[in-house]
């Protein structure tokens, strides 16, 4: 039966990693194998994987030791091994055994077996696998289901696009997505409150992620809070907001067109709400996007 490894254990291994001292952690490792700490043999691979200049007799070691890991019921080694038997990275390729481990992982719920097995069943692999639009879709939501907000984000995407859009549950993983840090998704679910699409109407919240998007440098945060203080209908309208998440989005795309309306704001600016816009523009770029002052907002 396996279990977890001492955590004073599992420093003193990931520091020999960290310092490349390879033959130390794999003599360590070695020393403490019949303990049955799970992940072991997985990490003894990884010090013949990750060795100086890796030989054949290296990728040898590697793959028994993965095998190892697989008979000892190790979901990592499973994942390891899968991913390098359909590559064949290292001399073998045994591309049914390989899909089969990370079959097992999946179920397992990692991560990484997850968006592994959603990858090749979105392309399909020459000679080996169709493309598979089903699986694709099941392995994407079951990413984001596990955290992933790449494959949430894009799930939101299909549920929103559908032939018979799902705007409730387009929500649900936009959110997920957001919660991950994706600025994308911030900006949708701000929009979502913005329209009461998929949720109840929320100004206040469409505000705080839309800014939380712009924050992080969303352009289409940016021109929608610009519009927002410029029009005064679902916020109080201050053209002198309006103006600095302009001049922001100015200089973050300063290739970039910009809408016929924020246009003419900008042909229609007054001296004063000039300087106190790029002023509060500069500090923005300045600070909340931790930009250097380099140069200035012109």
């Amino acid at each position: 039966m396996q279990h977890t490894a001492p955590i004073e254990f599992t420093d003193e291994i990931k520091s020999l990693f960290v310092d490349k001292k390879l033959l130390q952690a794999r003599e360590r490792l070695l020393q403490t194998l019949s303990n049955n700490w799970d992940g072991h043999c997985n990490l003894i691979a990884f010090t013949f994987l990750y060795a100086e200049g890796r030989n054949e007799e290296d990728c040898v070691q590697a793959l028994h030791w993965l095998e190892q890991g697989v008979a000892r019921n190790e979901v990592d080694a499973k994942v390891i091994l899968g991913r390098l038997l359909l590559s064949g990275e290292l001399g073998h390729q045994d591309f049914p055994r390989g899909l089969q481990l990370l079959e097992q992982a999946a179920q397992a719920n990692v991560l990484m077996a997850v968006l592994t097995l959603a990858q090749i069943h979105q392309g399909g692999v020459e000679g080996q696998l169709e493309a598979n639009p089903i699986l694709t879709q099941r392995y994407v939501k079951q990413a984001a289901d596990l955290g992933d907000p790449n494959s949430a984000y894009r799930l939101a995407l299909d549920l929103e696009r559908g032939e018979t859009p799902d705007l409730l549950q387009a929500f649900k993983y936009f959110d997920k997505a957001a919660q991950g840090g994706l600025a994308q998704a911030m900006h949708n679910v701000g929009v979502y409150y913005l329209h009461g699409k998929g949720v109840v109407k929320n100004i206040h919240l469409a505000l705080a992620y839309l800014t939380e998007a712009a924050k992080l440098g969303s352009p289409l945060s940016l021109l929608t809070l610009s519009l927002l203080h410029l029009d005064g209908v679902e916020v109080e309208k201050n053209r002198g907001v309006a103006l600095s998440w302009l001049y922001i989005y100015q200089v973050l795309f300063p290739q970039t067109d910009i809408p016929e309306q924020l246009q003419l704001l900008l042909d229609d600016v007054s001296t004063e709400e000039e300087n106190f816009a790029r002023v509060a523009a500069q500090n923005f770029v300045n600070h909340q996007l931790n930009k250097s002052p380099t140069g200035t907002v012109h």
